[in-house]
C-alpha cells in the first residue's frame, strides 16, 4: 500500500512539475487574459467530467461488487447524455465562448472516456497503471505545447486546445488496452439494475463533488464578471500554484480510498485514514511556508508582468489549501466506507461560505477576496468533517496529534 501511495506521489511530482510548465507557457505565451480563457475552459470540462461521474465515478466502489462491463457500458452512455445535458444548457444560457464549444464537447467526451478505464484500473488497485496514464497524458500535453508555440508560431488558445486533442486521445487508447483485457461479457438481465444501483451511488458521492467543485471554482465567474478575463487570470496562475501543494493529499486519498473500498473494514479504514490525514497535513504545511518565502519578483520573472500580484493571492490561500489537504483525506474515508452523504453536507455547508464570499469579497477585493473566499471554504469543510470524525465513539481528539502508534503503523503499512 504504502508502495502505491510514494509511486502516486511520485507520479503527482511528474506531473505538478510539467503542469507548471504549462503554466508558464501559457502565461507568457498568451498573457493573463488568454490564461483566465485557458482556466474557463479547462472549468467547464471539468464540469461535463463531473456530470458524466454521476455514473462513472462509481466503477471504483462496484468494479468488485458488479460485472465491469456492465458498469463500462452504462458509463459511456452516461458520458454521452451528460454531453447532451451539457449542450442543452449551453443553448439556455452560454457559459462557453461560442468558438470553443464544439471542441468542449469532443475534449470532454474524450477525457471521460479516459477516466472510465483508468477508474476500472483503480478499482483492481492497479494504480500504477493509471498513473502511468495521467503522467503520460500531461508529458504529451506539454511536448504538443511546445510544437505549436515554437514550431508553428500558434500564440492563440487554439495551441492549448490541439494539444489537448493529442494528449486526450493517446491517453484514452492506452487506458483502453491496459483495462479491456479479461472484462466478462455484458449481462443484459442486471444492466439496468447496475446502472441503479452506480446511480444511487454516484448520486451522493456527484452531489458532494459537485459542491465541492463550485467551491473550488464558482470564483472563476463570479471574478470574469465583477474583475474581467485578466484578473482572472492572474487568480488562476495562483490556484495552480496553491494546489500543487495538495499533492501529497491527494496522492494519498487516491490510493486511501481504493484500499478502503475493498478492504470494508471500517477500524483499518479509521486508522489508516487518521494517520494519512496528519501526513498530508504537515507535508502540505512544510511546502506552503517554502511556497509563501519565495519573493514576490520571482513569480512575476516566471510568468511575466501581467502577474504581479500573484504572492498576495498566495498568502489568501495558504491557510485554507493547508486545511483542504487534511480534509481530502477525510472525505475519502467517507467516500470509501459508503457515507456520502457526509460529504454531501460538508460540501453544501463550504458551498454556502464561498457564495457569501463571492457576493461580498469579490466585488471588493477581486482576485484576493477569491482567494480568501476559496480559503474559508476550504477551512470550514475540514472543520466540519473533522468533528463528525470526532463525534464517532471510537475516536478520541488526541488520536488526531502525531504519536509513537503511527510511526508502529506506517512500520507496518511498509512491511505490506
Amino acid at each position: 500500500m504504502i508502495s502505491n501511495v510514494i509511486h502516486t506521489f511520485g507520479s503527482k511530482i511528474v506531473i505538478a512539475a510539467i503542469s507548471f510548465a504549462i503554466l508558464l507557457l501559457n502565461a507568457n505565451f498568451l498573457g493573463a487574459e488568454g490564461l483566465g480563457t485557458v482556466g474557463l475552459f479547462v472549468l467547464n470540462i471539468t464540469l461535463v467530467i463531473l456530470l458524466s461521474n454521476l455514473i462513472c465515478g462509481s466503477i471504483i466502489y462496484f468494479s468488485s461488487r458488479s460485472n465491469k462491463s456492465n458498469l463500462t457500458f452504462n458509463a459511456y452512455l452516461w458520458s454521452m447524455i451528460s454531453i447532451f445535458i451539457f449542450w442543452g444548457v449551453n443553448q439556455l444560457y452560454s457559459i462557453i465562448d461560442e468558438h470553443l464549444a464544439v471542441h468542449l464537447y469532443a475534449l470532454s467526451f474524450l477525457q471521460a472516456s479516459m477516466s472510465i478505464h483508468q477508474y476500472l484500473l483503480l478499482g483492481e488497485e492497479k494504480i500504477k497503471l493509471s498513473n502511468l496514464i495521467s503522467s503520460l497524458q500531461t508529458i504529451i500535453t506539454f511536448i504538443s505545447l511546445l510544437i505549436f508555440y515554437y514550431l508553428f508560431e500558434l500564440n492563440t488558445v487554439l495551441a492549448f486546445i490541439y494539444s489537448l486533442y493529442i494528449s486526450y486521445g493517446i491517453s484514452w487508447i492506452l487506458a483502453l488496452a491496459l483495462s479491456i483485457s479479461g472484462l466478462p461479457k455484458i449481462d443484459p438481465k442486471s444492466l439496468a439494475r447496475d446502472f441503479k444501483q452506480s446511480f444511487q451511488y454516484g448520486f451522493y458521492a456527484q452531489a458532494a463533488n459537485t459542491f465541492q467543485l463550485l467551491n473550488y471554482r464558482i470564483s472563476y465567474f463570479f471574478l470574469d464578471a465583477f474583475s474581467g478575463r485578466a484578473a482572472l487570470g492572474t487568480y488562476t496562475a495562483g490556484v495552480q500554484f496553491s494546489e500543487a501543494l495538495l499533492m501529497p493529499g491527494r496522492s494519498i486519498a487516491t490510493v486511501q480510498y481504493a484500499r478502503i473500498s475493498r478492504k470494508r473494514k471500517d477500524i483499518y479504514a479509521r486508522r489508516v485514514t487518521i494517520l494519512f490525514m496528519k501526513l498530508s497535513f504537515l507535508a502540505t504545511l512544510i511546502g506552503t511556508a517554502i511556497l509563501l518565502a519565495i519573493p514576490s519578483q520571482f513569480y512575476t520573472f516566471l510568468l511575466g508582468d501581467d502577474f504581479t500580484n500573484v504572492k498576495p493571492i498566495l498568502w489568501a490561500m495558504s491557510f485554507g489549501i493547508v486545511a483542504l489537504s487534511a480534509e481530502i483525506v477525510l472525505s475519502h474515508y467517507f467516500s470509501g466506507t459508503g457515507q456520502q452523504k457526509k460529504n454531501s453536507l460538508s460540501a453544501f455547508i463550504g458551498l454556502i461560505v464561498t457564495l457569501i464570499g463571492c457576493f461580498t469579497l469579490i466585488p471588493t477585493y477581486g482576485a484576493i477576496g477569491a482567494a480568501l473566499t476559496t480559503a474559508f471554504s476550504y477551512s470550514t469543510m475540514f472543520l466540519f468533517l473533522l468533528i463528525l470524525m470526532l463525534k464517532n465513539r471510537k475516536n478520541k481528539a488526541i488520536e488526531f496529534i502525531p504519536n509513537r502508534s503511527d510511526w508502529m503503523l506506517l512500520k507496518r503499512l511498509f512491511k505490506f
